[in-house]
């Protein structure tokens, strides 16, 4: 059985869930790493036993590659998702997509010219209870969907420059939160937001932010990231007229059907890392053509658009489109 050769870029914290997932899968092999900090890509190829680099475009050059994992800055992402593309390599990026919907468009069309795939790394959509939560809200056991909450917490303290290169608690979560919202509950129309006025100069200096997002079938929601919190829950709430759906990362995860018992959405035969797996497999069945991709490059603009959209709201202080 062909094994397909992987490297990933970027050898930072979110690295080892890669290459945890790509070793435990028996199609693939991590056989080279790049960082341009050299004791980073050294230390994380010797637990993968794959050959380091500091420069990325020597290893795309050299490895003859399957496929790579895009794990460095998101402002760094165009560039080298492009080189990777243009070298015939396919690309599983992790989100945000880019820190622009200008240039997450871009990766898209790059993509689409070489031929060749371009996913977004959206773990939450792969989480065991998520994904039950989803399939009882398209049976309809929720009943009619009447509103939708997720909080998510984030590093503590205020914006600072490892913040600002993660995007800000906006685009690094808020990726995740709008796409999870999507997921769950439909297209999004329209998005408003607060922020304190101190963190409104950019986009990646937001470390607190509430953010309502409207989908086009009506249905709203409400998304709060915190990241000044000492002590805050990860839970997604989906609320409808025959039940309650509540997706809780630190505990129980339920269904509470009107008028009967919690039904647990939880797996406890998974391992924790479940959702890593599942979306690395998925990628890999992508590239030898067993599947097609659920989260394609067009899912992660959408999610900036509705990121940049949100972020004008919190400055405008009225209502944006999204799009």
């Amino acid at each position: 059985m062909k094994r397909l050769r992987i490297g990933l870029i970027g050898c930072g914290g979110i690295a080892g869930a890669h290459l945890a997932a790509y070793s435990a899968n028996p199609r693939t092999q991590v056989v080279a790493v790049a960082d341009v900090v050299g004791e980073k890509a050294r230390g994380l190829a010797n637990k993968a036993g794959a050959k380091a680099y500091e420069n990325y475009t020597e290893m795309l050059w050299k490895e003859e590659l399957d496929g790579i994992s895009l794990l460095t800055p998101p402002s760094s992402h165009r560039v080298i998702a492009e080189d990777a593309l243009s070298a015939g390599v396919h690309v599983f990026s992790e989100k945000p997509i880019a820190c622009m919907a200008a240039d997450a468009r871009a990766m898209a069309a790059a993509a689409k010219k070489a031929g060749k795939l371009l996913m977004v790394a959206q773990c939450h959509r792969f989480h065991e209870p998520v994904r039950r939560a989803r399939e009882i809200i398209q049976s309809g056991e929720l009943g009619e969907l009447s509103t939708y909450r997720n909080r998510f917490g984030y590093r503590q303290g205020t914006p600072d420059d490892s913040t600002r290169l993660r995007g800000g608690v906006w685009l690094d979560n808020g990726s995740h939160s709008s796409y999870i919202f999507r997921f769950l509950v439909g297209p999004v129309k329209s998005a408003f937001g607060w922020a304190p006025a101190s963190q409104l100069d950019k986009i990646e200096d937001l470390c607190v932010c509430t953010v309502l997002l409207e989908a086009v079938n009506g249905v709203a929601g409400v998304i709060e990231l915190d990241g000044a919190a000492k002590k805050c829950l990860n839970l997604i709430e989906v609320y409808g007229s025959k039940g309650t759906v509540i997706v809780n990362y630190g505990g129980k995860s339920e269904f509470l059907p009107a008028g009967g018992n919690p039904v647990p959405l939880d797996d406890p035969k998974l391992p924790g890392s479940h959702r890593f797996d599942r979306e690395i497999e998925h990628f890999v069945r992508c590239v030898l053509g067993e599947e097609q991709p659920q989260i394609p490059a067009e899912e992660g603009v959408v999610d900036i658009e509705i990121c940049e959209a949100a972020f004008r709201a919190m400055k405008s202080g009225r209502i944006e489109r999204v799009g």
